[in-house]
């Protein structure tokens, strides 16, 4: 019973974010982060189905007929698609103005299905986003993120030892 009847199964994401660490003044085993930008894109074959129906949804105008439904949607269903609330409108300008965000206007790329978006003034810093270095060796990092995240690391292929 969702709500958005186009997706009739769901239709995985790929979401990377990109930012840059450097060692805490204060704490010689923890690195603080800084997060820069990031994009999503569909994870699906793109050759796929699912991935019609996720340009659909991103793409700049939703101009084609529905994946799903099979008819063109009428002006008002796309205008209304694309239109962000009061709300969302204050949050990307916030966005703007504290953060420099740019890109995630400029719409999907429609061969690759990505969107990508960055900060010029970026996310985190000593003390606010940092990682604490648990272990150290040639082949293993493992971490443990502010929030309590561990994460785990091994060195594969040629670096390997």
């Amino acid at each position: 019973d969702s709500p958005n009847k186009l997706v009739m199964s769901p239709i995985r994401g790929i979401l990377t974010t990109e930012g840059f660490a450097l060692p805490d003044p204060n704490k010689p085993d923890r690195l603080s982060v800084w997060f820069s930008g990031g994009k999503i894109e569909c994870g699906e074959p793109k050759d796929s189905h699912e991935f019609e129906v996720w340009k659909y949804i991103f793409g700049s105008c939703n101009a084609g007929a529905s994946p799903s439904i099979g008819r063109r949607p009428s002006q008002s269903e796309r205008l209304l698609s694309k239109r962000r609330t009061f709300r969302e409108g204050a949050f990307v300008l916030a966005a703007k103005l504290m953060l420099g965000a740019s890109g995630f206007n400029d719409g999907m790329d429609e061969n690759t299905g990505e969107m990508k978006y960055s900060f010029s003034r970026p996310i985190g810093g000593h003390g606010k986003t940092y990682v604490d270095i648990l272990h150290l060796d040639d082949n293993v990092r493992v971490m443990r993120g502010h929030a309590g995240t561990i994460y785990a690391f091994s060195r594969i292929g040629e670096g390997a030892t």
